[in-house]
């Protein structure tokens, strides 16, 4: 399946980067390209809040053909926001994996594929999530961003 997705891509990364500190206006506390920044493989972002902390990490992934990986992680908390193109799979391309299940593969909210698109509507809906303070309405929001 990797190589059916393409390398990294870097300009992709580079946007996701861009548009989490236009929206977060100073909440990225912290910015790392995996393993380097002249072969990343992904993206961390370190947010200084969360749902029951004040730090938090998004680690994000873009393929060239297809396909991105949206990982949440803080102390007692994860989800996730994907898209996989998986021949003859049972699970949907655009998902969620909740964060009571982090295995369980829910159709996404998220119908976009551009970074841009898909990084406005992550952000909206972990935004709505934090603002209710409630973690199960994460892939609640209708048609984000």
């Amino acid at each position: 399946m990797p190589e059916e997705r393409g390398p990294i891509d870097w300009d992709a990364l580079q946007t996701v980067e861009r548009v989490f500190r236009d929206r977060l206006d100073g909440l990225v506390t912290a910015t790392e390209y995996v393993p380097n920044a002249i072969d990343p493989v992904e993206l961390r972002l370190s947010i200084g809040t969360g749902f029951d902390t004040d730090s938090s990490r998004f680690d994000v992934q873009w393929w060239t053909n297809h396909g991105y990986k949206y990982h949440y992680s803080e102390r007692d908390l994860e989800f996730r926001f994907g898209w996989e193109i998986r021949p003859k799979s049972q699970y949907p391309k655009k998902h969620f994996h909740p964060p009571e299940n982090p295995s369980a593969h829910r159709e996404s909210c998220i119908t976009h594929e551009e970074p841009e698109l898909v990084t406005l509507a992550v952000l909206a809906c972990w935004w709505n999530a934090l603002e209710a303070d409630d973690p199960s309405v994460l892939n609640a929001t209708e048609n984000p961003p």
